[in-house]
């Protein structure tokens, strides 16, 4: 942070095009290299847009700058007076980006809350989610001196696991799982079957995959937008991994694998319900795990959110994820809403009901 600092503000449209200068500083300052980008702020805010139900929502970015120079920024999306980071149900992370020669993680979240009390007195509430915790930590941190009340709540679970080879990691796994998938590699080699993996997608590829889907027990996307963005965009990154396990020549199980380093995450799978006896999405993660370790070093499996019972049988680490909602309390709403969410906390330690949590924030 300078030592005289002047901070100003902008806000940008986030379905846009932002200058070019500062599409770059996001870039270099992002807090991951595929949940957090331009590129993937851009594009949910534009499905978002499709699918919402009032054109009330804006989506923004909002730049903090320190003597003109980007230092902070935030992708946003506003419904009157509640703030929260754009995400949906395809967000696995989610975070600020900022300058980290010139202020830490907690002094950024510090100065963004600070400017968006400044320049937005009517903003009530600001929704971040999912955060690890870490995350909820350094942010807990960082609002202590300031006039905003913090209430966490209960998000999802993240499961993941990390090993120095594939064979360290397939013994480690449980003798249920490791019988399992004999078992059924055995059904299989009775049938006709082959395993694809692709780095690029074209459209047949990506066909393959929404058939599939439609015929798992998976519920129905509201549109292919996203999913087909996220597939032609990783692939441009070098990043993407396509699995799929076919019997008797029909698509079985489709997987979308992304990579960031030596980490890989499974973004998406289905299989479909007709092969359910045969288990063909647990041929086909042995596989595709052992093919990302040996062929492309990864080294970290990433399960991303859900607490999903088959997940704790492939890895090793699962971790509580969490939400925070910060209530502005330099409003007289601001402060009956936070002593609503404290009483609340209280009835439900002391008598065990339970609240949804949306219901005081009206």
């Amino acid at each position: 942070m300078s030592e005289r600092s002047l901070y100003t503000t902008k806000v940008y449209p986030a379905d846009e095009a932002l200058p070019e200068h500062l599409h770059a500083w996001l870039k270099q300052h992002s807090a991951h290299s595929i949940y957090s980008t331009y590129e993937w702020f851009c594009s949910l805010s534009q499905f978002k847009k499709q699918h919402q139900e009032t054109a009330a929502i804006n989506y923004y970015w909002f730049f903090i700058f320190d003597n003109a120079a980007p230092c902070i920024a935030i992708a946003l999306e506003q419904d009157n007076t509640k703030l929260k980071i754009i995400t949906n149900f395809y967000t696995p992370f989610c975070d600020i980006f900022f300058d980290a020669s010139m202020l830490n993680h907690s002094q950024a979240w510090a100065e963004l809350l600070n400017q968006l009390i400044s320049n937005n007195d009517k903003w009530l509430s600001l929704e971040v989610s999912p955060l690890y915790p870490e995350q909820f930590n350094t942010l807990s941190d960082a609002a202590k001196d300031l006039p905003v009340a913090l209430f966490q709540y209960s998000y999802s679970v993240n499961y993941r696991s990390s090993f120095t080879d594939f064979t360290s990691y397939w013994a480690g796994r449980s003798s249920k799982l490791q019988n399992t998938y004999q078992r059924r590699l055995k059904a299989l080699t009775k049938q006709h079957f082959k395993l694809e993996v692709h780095s690029t997608a074209c459209d047949k590829i990506k066909q393959i995959y929404w058939q599939i889907y439609q015929q798992s027990w998976k519920v129905k996307e509201p549109s292919e937008d996203f999913i087909n963005w996220l597939i032609d965009w990783a692939a441009g990154q070098h990043k993407l991994q396509l699995g799929i396990l076919y019997i008797n020549n029909v698509p079985a199980a489709f997987q979308l694998w992304l990579l960031e380093g030596k980490t890989a995450s499974i973004y998406k799978l289905a299989q479909d319900k007709q092969f359910d006896a045969f288990s063909p999405g647990t041929v086909l993660t042995k596989q595709m795990i052992e093919q990302l370790s040996q062929h492309h070093g990864v080294r970290t499996i990433d399960f991303l959110l859900g607490n999903d019972d088959f997940k704790s049988l492939w890895m090793d680490c699962k971790t509580n994820v969490s939400g925070v909602e910060i209530i502005n309390q330099r409003s007289l709403k601001g402060k009956v809403v936070a002593l609503g969410y404290k009483l609340r906390d209280v009835i439900k330690q002391n008598t065990q009901i339970s609240f949804h949590r949306r219901n005081i924030n009206k």
